[in-house]
């Protein structure tokens, strides 16, 4: 079984924590496995979206970031990954 474009995405960003890498790289990298570029920067903005990852945009190109989390804050109960997954649970 294909493993999903969101699942490579994640370990992706996890593999590369410290650094900022453009949306077209992980375009390309979705294209190379079968995936279609627009798939792929709709997984990496949700993802943004939920605090997975930040996002900044310079001159015209977007960048993404793994986020981290502090571990300090009471609030935070779930990894980001977990915050992620649970939007997609069925009931």
């Amino acid at each position: 079984m294909k493993l999903g474009i969101k699942n490579r995405i994640v370990q992706y960003f996890t593999k590369h924590q410290d650094e900022w890498i453009n949306g077209g790289e992980i375009e390309r990298l979705a294209l190379k496995v079968g995936y279609k570029a627009s798939n792929a920067s709709r997984r990496l903005r949700e993802l943004a979206e939920v605090g997975f990852l930040k996002r900044e945009e310079k001159k015209g190109t977007v960048w993404y970031k793994y986020e981290t989390r502090k571990q300090n804050q009471a609030t935070i109960k779930k990894t980001p990954m977990e915050n992620f997954f649970s939007l997609y649970k069925t009931a």
